[in-house]
């Protein structure tokens, strides 16, 4: 049976029982998940086991690709070494939501088996919890096994997806490939060695684990079973391994010829394991996952360069994990057709990211090469600073670096690392903290009194009144302060929106009767919002109540700005494609950038003119604001555009204007006709696979289009033309300029023929070698180095050393003559030895080197060096 021929039967299977066919969820799980990528079938009906979500129908089939590279479901060090181990994975399920419970699941799950596959009764072993005797009764009475062949265990049949959420006792089912695949004498029955594979897991959800550790009952019993696709694909076709069924041997034999000195067994993991990375790494950017330091970007990389790694190890050439992505595609598009369309753009990624680690491979190879060397000869333990040093500078994932490491028989201090990496975040996290004066407490203990939560009252106006329930000055709580003082005052209720989001906080005055406090920004204290500014008349207390205004202009510009960036993203995802997703964004009052991933590089030019169009569409529609306060299951329906890796609370916010629909918690303008015009600024990368857009609407916007129109009149004003024709105008400038270029170096060229006898016959000696040395004036590189050439037409054997001088320049030209090539003399040396006196920097080889500076003044102490070199 081929591996589509297995996913069809599972699906037809429970479809004859009822069953409906459901699509997969992506590799990014929803925003409500603990996990980082989805690690089983059952995520996306998380919501439904708990009761906040309908059932999409009371039985549900589904073929789920699931990651388990990060967490405790990883199994990073198996791969490609045992049998049943992978990074991606396909996971068959079938699903009731209070239909029927455990009886239904065993047995269509043992028909499915013995009659469906037709797998051998007798190499069917079963395991339960050990509290479960209903369990129990049904295997051995309704379907028939043997007590012998049903094993008890507590902790390994009870599932849980992670810390918190559904759980409940399992029953697992188990393949016995035979005595000739045990681990050792004691490998009896599963779970206890490599004999017994598991290829069924039927989960009687039951419970709901809170992060207490509390197991309450869940709203309805209901079934979650997983059953592992490649080993249940290799059972069927008699295969104790998984990587001898099509998914791997097809992609196996698809890599390039090894050139390696490992063993041949070692050589099959190392091209399994490249098998098992392209599979999951293709997946990830199909799913909208890049490459980057952090979170699901930073798996990806390390998936990717680990492949390349091993490709290296057997001599695979450049850019062959890309040209992998075609038949990974071609081996699962049956199940997943729409990988065909993601083909070119992951293939694109894959290799930028591959051609961006090759180039630093060499330089944090070499660095860890002399670190196992040095460990070998003393602790046999690479300090976690250095871990973190290959990890910050040349790239190198830690686990990584450990995998190289344990290779050469070298331990890693992965704690040390963790260590000098949160002392890193530590760093970054005060500096945010320094720039944006935010006063951080130890403990609750330093807090003051009347740090609280603060109320944001500002969404529909821009006054409000507070009560003064703390003052900060320098960090440290006082009772009151006085006109001229800075502080940060927190208020039980505000109308300054704090920053947050990507927008900046809000400006404008806390008043009372007899006091005036100027705030110029507005940040977050924990659950707190505090006002950073000025007082600027009377005195105020805690205690006090106050006005809050904030500055009518400020917040305008600045809800116009983050309103424009909603639209942007909808204009990206509607011109490049729905894959486009949000990376970060900022917003000020008088433009905004965003950041998205995307892996088709730089747009191009009718791109942006494009993406500005349709944003500029979207204002002149005029669509008004919309908002809804919904709790999270029921915005998640509304379609909107949520933040991969963003957490959200119980109630969210849902922005909408006509097709832009966002979780957002920010201001935003009434109608999008408020932003008048929108203008892109500038288009660039500021990472791998992350463009930034930077652009303005409202007033910046038009002061932006009247700037650029004075600069159009002066231009034309100035060169005497039209505006509409300025590009030719200015195009017809370049051709005559670089027309006078050309006859001024001809004519620079003519001089220095002609004065080139002369330098010639000026020649000195020094310590037997014949040597033309000689400051230039008013020579630039170019000039130098003609004269240069031209001396040495008539100049057959010595050293030329010229000093050009063109104003502040300094250029340096060295040409040495084969025979003093050969009795040692070497132009490059002799450049390092005049360099200094002219703050000049350059090199070039033993015939010829070149080099700038910026000291005139050092021209001949250049020359004097370079007669005391030749001299030695």
């Amino acid at each position: 049976m081929t591996s589509q021929e297995l996913r069809a039967s599972f699906v037809d299977f429970f479809i004859s029982k009822g069953h409906r066919h459901l699509a997969p969820a992506s590799l990014i799980p929803d925003a409500m998940s603990t996990t980082l990528f989805t690690i089983a079938g059952m995520e996306q009906f998380v919501p439904v086991f708990l009761g906040e979500a309908p059932a999409p129908a009371p039985r549900a089939v589904t073929v789920q690709r699931c990651l388990r590279v990060a967490g405790a479901k990883s199994d990073i060090e198996n791969v490609g070494r045992t049998g049943r181990h992978g990074t991606f994975l396909e996971m068959l399920g079938n699903f009731s939501f209070g239909d029927y419970y455990k009886r239904e699941a065993i047995l269509f799950a043992w028909e499915y088996l013995t009659q469906q596959l037709k797998l051998d009764e007798d190499r069917l072993f079963v395991t339960i919890h050990t509290s479960d005797d209903e369990a129990a009764r049904l295997w051995e009475y309704e379907v028939g096994l043997v007590s012998s062949r049903i094993t008890r265990f507590d902790e390994d049949n009870f599932w849980t997806m992670g810390a918190t959420g559904p759980c409940g006792p399992c029953s697992e089912i188990f393949y016995d490939n035979g005595a000739a695949h045990a681990s050792g004498p004691d490998d009896r029955g599963p779970n206890l060695g490599a004999r017994f594979v598991e290829i069924w897991n039927l989960v009687f959800q039951q419970f709901n684990r809170t992060s207490d550790g509390t197991l309450s009952d869940l709203p309805r019993t209901a079934i979650d079973t997983g059953a592992g696709f490649e080993r249940m694909l290799a059972a069927g076709n008699g295969k104790a391994s998984m990587y001898e069924t099509d998914l791997f041997v097809d992609l196996v034999a698809a890599q390039p010829s090894a050139v390696t000195n490992f063993a041949p067994g070692e050589a099959l993991v190392r091209r399994r394991i490249i098998a098992d990375h392209a599979r999951a790494t293709t997946f990830l950017v199909a799913d909208g996952v890049a490459p980057s330091n952090t979170d699901r970007g930073y798996v990806l990389r390390f998936l990717i360069r680990r492949a390349v790694r091993n490709g290296r190890l057997l001599g695979y050439p450049s850019g062959f994990l890309a040209e992998l992505v075609g038949a990974v595609v071609t081996s699962l598009a049956p199940g997943y057709p729409a990988l065909l369309a993601e083909r070119s753009r992951v293939a694109q990624t894959i290799g930028a990211e591959e051609a961006a680690f090759e180039r630093t491979l060499e330089r944090g190879s070499e660095m860890l090469d002399r670190l196992i060397a040095q460990a070998k000869t003393g602790a046999a333990t690479i300090a976690g600073t250095e871990v973190f040093t290959l990890h910050d500078t040349f790239g190198f994932p830690s686990e990584l670096t450990r995998e190289i490491a344990n290779e050469a028989d070298v331990d890693v201090d992965m704690a040390g690392f963790s260590t000098a990496m949160e002392e890193q975040r530590e760093r970054a996290r005060e500096d945010a903290a320094r720039k944006r004066r935010v006063v951080s407490h130890a403990s609750e203990a330093d807090a003051p009194s009347g740090f609280g939560a603060s109320s944001f009252e500002g969404y529909e106006g821009l006054e409000t009144e507070g009560t003064v329930g703390a003052i900060l000055v320098e960090g440290k709580p006082v009772d009151a302060i006085v006109a001229g003082d800075e502080a940060q005052i927190v208020l039980d209720r505000t109308s300054f929106y704090a920053e947050q989001g990507g927008q900046i906080g809000d400006r404008g005055n806390l008043k009372t009767e007899g006091a005036s406090f100027e705030v110029a920004d507005a940040q977050h204290v924990g659950d707190a919002i505090a006002h950073a500014g000025t007082v600027r008349e009377g005195k105020l207390a805690v205690g006090d109540r106050v006005r809050t205004t904030v500055s009518s202009s400020w917040r305008e510009e600045i809800r116009r700005h983050h309103t424009s960036a909603h639209l942007l993203q909808r204009a990206l995802k509607d011109v490049l494609g729905e894959e486009i997703a949000q990376a970060g964004s900022w917003v000020g009052a008088d433009r905004m950038r965003f950041d998205f991933r995307s892996s088709g590089g730089a747009l191009s030019t009718d791109q942006r003119r494009r993406v500005a169009a349709r944003v500029n569409e979207l204002i002149r529609a005029d669509y008004p604001r919309r908002v809804r306060e919904l709790p999270i299951a029921e915005a998640l329906k509304t379609g909107a555009i949520t933040m991969a890796g963003e957490k959200y609370g119980e109630r969210v916010r849902v922005m909408e204007f006509g097709p832009s629909v966002e979780f957002c918690g920010g201001t935003h303008a009434h109608s999008t006709g408020e932003l008048g015009l929108f203008v892109m600024l500038a288009e660039s990368s500021i990472g791998s696979g992350i463009r930034r857009i930077e652009g303005i609407v409202s007033k910046a916007a038009e002061s932006y289009v009247t700037a650029q129109q004075d600069l159009v009149g002066t231009l034309a004003e100035t060169l005497s033309s039209q505006p509409e024709v300025l590009v030719e105008r200015v195009g017809r400038l370049q051709a005559e300029v670089r027309d006078l270029q050309r006859a001024l170096a001809e004519i620079r060229a003519r001089l220095a023929a002609s004065d080139a006898q002369a330098y010639a016959e000026r020649a000195e000696t020094v310590a037997g070698y014949t040597l033309v040395a000689a400051v230039v004036r008013e020579a630039n590189a170019e000039a130098t180095r003609s004269l240069a050439n031209a001396i040495r037409s008539r100049l057959a054997s010595g050293a030329i050393a010229l000093v050009g001088i063109d104003g502040d320049a300094v250029a340096l030209f060295l040409s040495v003559s084969p025979d003093l090539v050969a009795r040692g003399v070497h132009a490059g040396n002799l450049l390092k030895r005049a360099a200094a006196s002219v703050d000049a920097r350059g090199g070039g080889g033993a015939a010829q080197a070149q080099g700038g500076g910026r000291n005139a003044a050092g021209a001949q102490a250049a020359l004097v060096e370079i007669r005391a070199a030749l001299a030695e």
